[in-house]
């Protein structure tokens, strides 16, 4: 039973540490220790971090409307601003983390790891 309680916090300690940032900085305040309740909760705070990614990109799309909308009734060339590239408005640390991974890619790299240690905690019954 504490072989059990060890390895599942060894196993959360392990997940939490291969999450993106975002998703961590909420799951770690919780400072949960059982594995299944991290991973649920670690999930529910990516669609958190996805719908706020989301609201932000619309809002700077509507305030980039709006600008432009102003800009095009007072320009000749309306044109000129619309050509930029999403490098040039400040898109471009979209993935600035490479090495953070989503919950999923988090989970399935654990699955194997699990496996292990399962296998090696729980002796083999032979018939």
């Amino acid at each position: 039973m504490l072989e059990s309680v060890y390895t599942e916090a060894i196993m959360s300690k392990r997940f939490e540490d291969g999450l993106n940032e975002d998703i961590k900085l909420f799951v770690s305040v919780l400072e949960l220790k059982e594995f299944v309740v991290l991973v649920e909760r670690a999930c529910k705070a990516e669609e958190l971090v996805k719908e706020k990614r989301k609201v932000e990109m619309e809002s700077c799309d509507s305030r980039k409307r709006q600008w432009n909308k102003s800009f095009q009734s007072s320009s000749k060339k309306p044109r000129e601003f619309s050509t930029r590239s999403a490098t040039s408005t400040g898109f471009s640390s979209r993935n600035k983390d490479r090495n953070a991974h989503s919950v999923a890619d988090v989970i399935s790299a654990n699955v194997g790891h699990m496996r292990m240690l399962a296998s090696s905690v729980v002796p083999k019954i032979t018939l």
